[in-house]
Formats: C-alpha cells, sequence, structure tokens
C-alpha cells in the first residue's frame, strides 16, 4: 500500500479516531489476564531456575546453556515490564507500576527511567532532537543526526554498518549501570526507594560472581550473560524503528502518520511474538500502546484498512530483510551527510 502523498493532519485524526472507535467496540483492549499471568510465572520461575543452574553447574558445555537460559528469561521479563509500563497488564495503574517495579528489580533497572524515557519514544518516534532512541553514540540515522556527533565519532561514523550489531552487544551493559546515572543529583525520598530496589539487582549481577565462583567462572558467566542479553535485546527493539523514516524536528503531522511512517512490523507467527516478546507487531503496538500483547495480531486488518484510507505504506518484512534495511540506512548516512537539508519525513537513505 504505497502512500500517495501526506495526509492531512485532520484528515489523519478523523481516520484513528475511527480507527480507536472499531477497537474498542471490538473488544480487543481488553485485558487478557489468562495471558499474562502464566507468562509472568514462568518468566520468574525460568530466571530463578536458571540463575540455580548457574550457580551450581561447573561444567563449561553446561553453564552456557544455563546462562542462555538466564538471558531468554531475563529479556522475557524486560517484555514483561514493557507492557506493564504501557499499562497494558492489569487495569490497575498501580498493579502494573508494582510488576514493573519488580521486574526491574530482578533485570536491574529503574523503571521510572525507563518508562520516562521511552513515553517520550513513542510521542515521538524517531524525530530528531525530540526521541531519546536516537541518540545512539557511535551511531547517526540521518545526516542532521551525524552532524551533530562530535569530530571523531563522525570519523567513525563511514564504518557504523559493520560496528552497528557488535555494539548491540554492549546494551546490558549501559542499560544496566548506565542507570546510576539516574540517582546522581537526585536525593527524593521516592529515589532512595527506587535506588533500594535497583541496587540488589547490580550486586546481584555483577559483584555476586565473584563472591560465589572463581574469577575464571564468574567473567565467563558474565561475558555470556551480558553480552547475549545485549544482543538478544538489540534485535527484538532495533527492526521496529531502524531505517525507517527520519523525521525533523519541526515536523507536523498527525498522530497515526508518524507512528506508521516511523514503525516497521517483523513477519511470523507465534515463535516470533515469543522471541521477540510481541514487539514484532510494532505498527499496532505504537498505535494501541495498552493493548494486550496476545491481541495485537487482532488489530492488524483495522490498522491495515485504516491505512489504505490515508495512503499510507504499512510495512512489514522478514527479520533479515529489516537488518539489510537498518545496514543499508547507516552506510548512506555519511555519503549524504553534506548533502542540502533533509525533508521533513526524509525516508531511509539508499545505497
Amino acid at each position: 500500500m504505497q502512500g500517495v502523498g501526506q495526509p492531512s493532519v485532520l484528515d489523519g485524526a478523523r481516520i484513528y479516531a475511527k480507527l480507536k472507535s472499531e477497537v474498542r467496540a471490538a473488544g480487543i483492549l481488553s485485558k487478557s489476564y489468562s495471558f499474562y499471568i502464566p507468562l509472568i510465572l514462568v518468566a520468574i520461575t525460568g530466571y530463578l531456575l536458571s540463575a540455580w543452574a548457574i550457580f551450581a553447574l561447573d561444567s563449561y558445555p553446561l553453564l552456557v546453556l544455563a546462562c542462555l537460559g538466564f538471558t531468554f528469561f531475563t529479556v522475557q521479563l524486560a517484555g514483561v515490564m514493557h507492557d506493564s509500563g504501557h499499562r497494558a497488564v492489569f487495569s490497575s495503574v498501580r498493579s502494573n507500576e508494582i510488576l514493573g517495579a519488580v521486574c526491574c528489580g530482578l533485570i536491574g533497572m529503574v523503571f521510572d527511567n525507563w518508562r520516562t524515557r521511552h513515553n517520550i519514544h513513542h510521542a515521538f518516534p524517531n524525530q530528531e532532537g525530540k526521541d531519546p532512541d536516537l541518540e545512539i553514540p557511535l551511531i547517526a540515522t540521518s545526516a542532521r543526526l551525524y552532524a551533530r556527533k562530535s569530530p571523531l565519532q563522525r570519523a567513525l561514523m563511514p564504518y557504523q554498518a559493520y560496528y552497528y550489531f557488535p555494539l548491540g552487544a554492549l546494551a546490558s551493559f549501559s542499560n544496566r549501570l548506565g542507570s546510576l546515572s539516574y540517582f546522581r543529583h537526585r536525593r527524593s525520598r521516592n529515589d532512595l526507594s527506587r535506588f533500594a530496589i535497583y541496587l540488589p539487582a547490580v550486586v546481584f549481577l555483577f559483584v555476586l560472581p565473584f563472591a560465589l565462583f572463581s574469577p575464571a567462572k564468574a567473567l565467563f558467566v558474565l561475558s555470556i550473560v551480558h553480552i547475549t542479553s545485549g544482543i538478544y535485546l538489540a534485535n527484538c527493539f532495533a527492526p521496529n524503528h531502524k531505517g525507517m523514516a527520519i523525521i525533523s524536528s519541526n515536523s507536523t503531522m498527525s498522530f497515526i502518520e508518524r507512528q506508521v511512517m516511523t514503525s516497521r512490523n517483523v513477519r511470523g507467527g507465534l515463535l516470533t511474538d515469543i522471541l521477540l516478546v510481541g514487539l514484532n507487531r510494532q505498527v499496532e503496538h505504537h498505535l494501541f500502546p495498552n493493548c494486550p500483547r496476545n491481541k495485537l495480531h487482532l488489530l492488524r486488518p483495522y490498522v491495515m484498512n485504516a491505512c489504505k484510507a490515508l495512503g499510507l505504506n504499512y510495512v512489514e518484512a522478514g527479520i533479515i530483510e529489516t537488518n539489510r534495511d537498518i545496514l543499508r540506512q547507516l552506510r548512506g548516512v555519511p555519503s549524504v551527510a553534506t548533502l542540502p537539508a533533509l525533508p521533513a519525513a526524509a525516508p531511509a537513505a539508499a545505497d
């Protein structure tokens, strides 16, 4: 469905209001406890059992399996945290906040810090100067972002397509240890309680292995767990927006247009839904972030009809194709960085 021109803000608002009315009437946004309760129990149980296996095992081949299991269930908990941050799990705001804090307490993140940044991303996806997810060290996805980097970073960026995936391996370290900066200048009572939730996970994930294991086993476990967690997380989040349109900071467009043109779905069935914690249905998620993950597929025909009415391109691609699009954009950015300013909604750079 190729767009035939930019729809007006009024048209976008009208079509989205109609879409929302249809979706609500179909009952798709109602909570799904029969899905989330077993998911939460399995994720927490798997997390604890794999942690115990890492502690109990000394065989390195078996340790690899235990570490990979721990990585898998950690990312599943991150997916539950994500859904609770969007209030997609429980009807009660308080219950969602408690669940998000518990998940963050297990995986080593600060729920309020992550939720604030993520909500800004949802409000301004792929918009320069507004979307925090575009501010990645050593990575630029548009000429404007490239121009704002330091001279050293710009010197490295002709090679960003080559180090992009290895850089993802560091995501686990930056997400967890980077949260320390959140507390640097914060002294409120609430921040103390957040720190009390965050600190035990950091000790558990980064300090305790050296107290319990030999140095060789501790380094082995930390390397496998954090590198695989970073790569896994990067492959859950990056295909959704990277390689898609970049919006200039002063662009004005309707909510539905902004969300659709910057998002991409990853094709696949139930296994893809599980592995990518529902983020493979990114178009629907961005339009209805409070929709339970297991119901996102039900939104697809409604969303496709709305896109057709507005002439918007509904993008779906396989996981290999999405990564090709990302690398194509990364290779193209340095070569166009000296060209005139990009239009308000620039398509992904092509070779």
